[in-house]
């Protein structure tokens, strides 16, 4: 929900990016659980820290802002930020994480339109990440989230060129699972398969005991992560926090 002229409002934030503007000030990219995704203005943020204690992207914050009558950016008030987060610094592989969350959501979620299921899956995933450590399981559980909210998910319930039959393949171009290999489809497995539905079902928590349990879960991961990598492939974009995992790594 945006404020009308004069009202203060307040929600819940994921802090998403910063971008500095001159010398003083920051326009806060956030993602909002009422107003979706927004960009506000500090004003006097890159002076002073005062005025708002503990901004860093990316960071869990309770955010109240104003309209502005000369801008479509909202005016940053004031900013309490969520402690949970405060020690991502410590562990540079679980804030790079945090990261690709954010970034993604900054690339793929459309702005103003609220989303507050997927605000909620946002910030179960980076809290998990900042308290149970870095675990690839969580991200493949968010992806996989991110694209049913997007509705580019494909159909997990079975194959199509063969109803009932086990799937071993995965046709990206089509976003099909095959009975089948084609021409362009990459190994995709019926465990594969049932993994990203189970993913799907449960929080970042449930996605840590199902891999916890399963024997072979780097290798299924493997393969559940090209669901999420071929659709990312197309849509032709280069995305910096990916840059800073491989650097990481």
């Amino acid at each position: 929900m945006r404020p009308g002229p004069g009202e203060l409002h307040s929600d819940h934030v994921v802090i998403a990016g910063l971008v500095s503007f001159g010398d003083h000030d920051v326009v806060v990219r956030c993602f909002a659980r009422d107003a979706g995704r927004v960009s506000a203005f500090a004003r006097g943020a890159r002076t002073s820290r005062k005025r708002f204690p503990g901004l860093q992207a990316p960071a869990l914050a309770r955010a109240t802002w104003k309209s502005r009558s000369s801008s479509d950016l909202l005016q940053l008030v004031e900013l309490d930020v969520d402690t949970r987060l405060m020690d991502l610094g410590s562990n540079l592989r679980a804030f790079g994480f945090c990261g690709y969350v954010a970034e993604l959501v900054e690339r793929f979620v459309p702005e103003g339109a609220p989303q507050p299921d997927l605000f909620d899956i946002v910030t179960d995933t980076m809290t998990t990440l900042a308290r149970r450590g870095p675990r690839s399981v969580v991200l493949r559980a968010f992806e996989l989230q991110l694209l049913n909210v997007l509705g580019v998910l494909p159909d997990l319930s079975g194959v199509v060129d063969d109803p009932g039959a086990p799937c071993c393949a995965y046709d990206p171009v089509r976003g099909h699972l095959l009975a089948r290999a084609g021409a362009h489809s990459v190994e995709f497995s019926d465990a594969a398969r049932c993994a990203a539905l189970r993913l799907l079902q449960g929080d970042a928590g449930a996605a840590l005991a199902w891999s916890d349990d399963a024997g072979d879960a780097d290798a299924v991961l493997r393969q559940v992560s090209r669901l999420f990598s071929s659709w990312l492939r197309r849509q032709h974009v280069k995305l910096r926090s990916l840059e800073v995992l491989r650097a990481l790594t």
